[in-house]
């Protein structure tokens, strides 16, 4: 289930895959141990799930309910999934409160996938090494699944499956498969207040957990296609619970391949979700609460020397990110940076409602069980003049690193210093504005972003101008 490459999860839905969850958290120690039950009766099962799943000249659709419990709460989210095994296509789309959340599109080794809350689509390729035991890539979309792992070539079926034949489900006849697998891996000692335990010579102290994932997949043994499948992961050490993933098959079928849009399982569908950055600003706009923006491009008189060493003459508008769903947090980012490096950003402005900015300082404090950073004792705090709203410049310098940080070129042995937190808040009567800068280091780890800076990061607050 980790073949396909960086798959977008979010949140409660990380750490749900089978191998790829237990390596997302912890490294791996490399010792692992099975839980085997030779059965051949369930390869047989497994084989006519893919089977009926995979019919010639039909495409598979399927409309899933799936619910993620991990510790930080529940989640459910709607999935509708389109496999055509013959062509090695298949596509899934994911939804929450009728929100598009991700479209994944594999087109036999190509991978595409947009995030609808960043509008950002991912491309990959599966890599030679491992399309060398993938029986087919389509069925990845159902992942994580015992039904794509299996055709993915992950799990033996035969040695570490066991098949039910006469079970049941929701009242029905069904075929039970089970599947799990432990796996021992090395995870950093963490105290409470403390980032983790140091070691001799600054090494980091690890400790052992066994961590454990457990499968059970129900089939329909007339049409031998899923009914219900979930996934438990569990840190056999504590007896902790770590996740519990419950994909409900709410209905499936198989269409005629003729009867499925010939565009909708191609890389080309995914890249058009993509907004354009006028149509971005354009939803932005319409958010319903104050906007301050720097203009799509910010002259510079003195222009700037970029990370890479260049002369730039202004700041460009990249990137504009706007969560405005229903019963959700509204919130607009900003990213500005240069024409030839779009992906850096130099400068950020980050801009909600009031009331969600305060809401996000009591969640901080409440899970992280400390303030946010311009709240704690030490941050100086200084008034902005900006026009026509009342402005703070926040600045924390953070205490240095004692030895085992990164050193500068060879032979200079010396640990950079630590750029200091700052950010510009500027405030209306509702909605708050935070212009952050972001730190960026060159190789040698020194910070060289020149809006870093309390004079520049003010005169770029004070040059902010309503965009709505």
């Amino acid at each position: 289930m980790g073949w396909c490459g960086p798959r977008l999860r979010r949140h409660i839905q990380l750490g749900l895959g089978l191998l790829l969850a237990l390596s997302t958290t912890v490294a791996s120690s490399g010792r692992a141990t099975a839980a085997p039950a030779a059965d051949e009766l369930a390869r047989d099962w497994l084989e006519r799930a893919a089977s009926a799943i995979g019919q010639p000249g039909k495409v598979f659709r399927a409309q899933q309910t799936v619910r993620d419990r991990t510790e930080l709460g529940e989640l459910t989210t709607e999935f509708t999934i389109w496999i055509d095994a013959e062509q090695r296509k298949a596509r899934q789309e994911v939804r929450r409160d009728n929100n598009l959340v991700t479209v994944l599109v594999v087109d036999g080794w190509d991978i595409a996938t947009y995030d609808a809350t960043l509008n950002k689509v991912t491309k990959v390729s599966v890599r030679d090494d491992v399309r060398e035991r993938v029986r087919n890539p389509a069925f990845s979309v159902l992942a994580p699944s015992l039904i794509a792992a299996y055709m993915a070539g992950e799990v033996n079926a035969v040695d570490e499956v066991a098949a039910t034949p006469n079970d049941q489900f929701g009242g029905r006849e069904a075929v039970k498969l089970t599947f799990s697998r432990r796996e021992t891996v090395e995870r950093p000692v963490v105290q409470p207040g403390q980032q983790g335990q140091q070691g001799p010579a600054g090494q980091q102290q690890t400790e052992s957990v066994t961590l454990q994932q457990e499968y059970t997949l129900y089939l329909d043994p007339a049409t031998s296609l899923p009914l219900q499948e979930t996934a438990r992961g569990t840190e056999l050490n504590s007896g902790r619970e770590l996740s519990v993933r419950t994909a409900t098959y709410n209905r499936t079928e198989l269409l005629d391949r003729s009867a499925v849009d010939s565009n909708l399982l191609t890389i080309q569908a995914v890249e058009s979700l993509q907004a354009s950055l006028d149509q971005q600003l354009e939803r932005a706009r319409r958010i319903g609460f104050p906007l301050y923006w720097l203009g799509q491009e910010l002259p510079l008189q003195r222009g700037f020397t970029d990370i890479r060493g260049q002369r730039q003459n202004s700041l460009v508008l990249n990137d504009v990110l706007v969560a405005d769903q229903e019963g959700q947090p509204r919130q607009v980012m900003l990213a500005y940076g240069t024409r030839d490096d779009p992906a850096t950003p130099y400068v950020v402005l980050i801009q909600q409602p009031r009331a969600d900015w305060e809401r996000f300082l009591r969640d901080f404090r409440e899970q992280a069980g400390m303030p946010f950073w311009i709240q704690l004792d030490g941050v100086q705090r200084s008034p902005v003049n900006v026009q026509g709203a009342q402005a703070t410049l926040y600045q924390l310098q953070p205490p240095q690193p004692q030895g085992g940080g990164r050193s500068g070129q060879a032979g200079g042995g010396r640990t950079p210093q630590m750029p200091p937190l700052l950010m510009v808040q500027v405030q209306t009567g509702e909605s708050v504005t935070n212009v952050v800068t972001v730190p960026l280091p060159n190789n040698d780890g020194q910070q060289v972003n020149p809006f870093h800076d309390p004079q520049q990061i003010t005169a770029l607050a004070q040059a902010l101008s309503r965009l709505n």
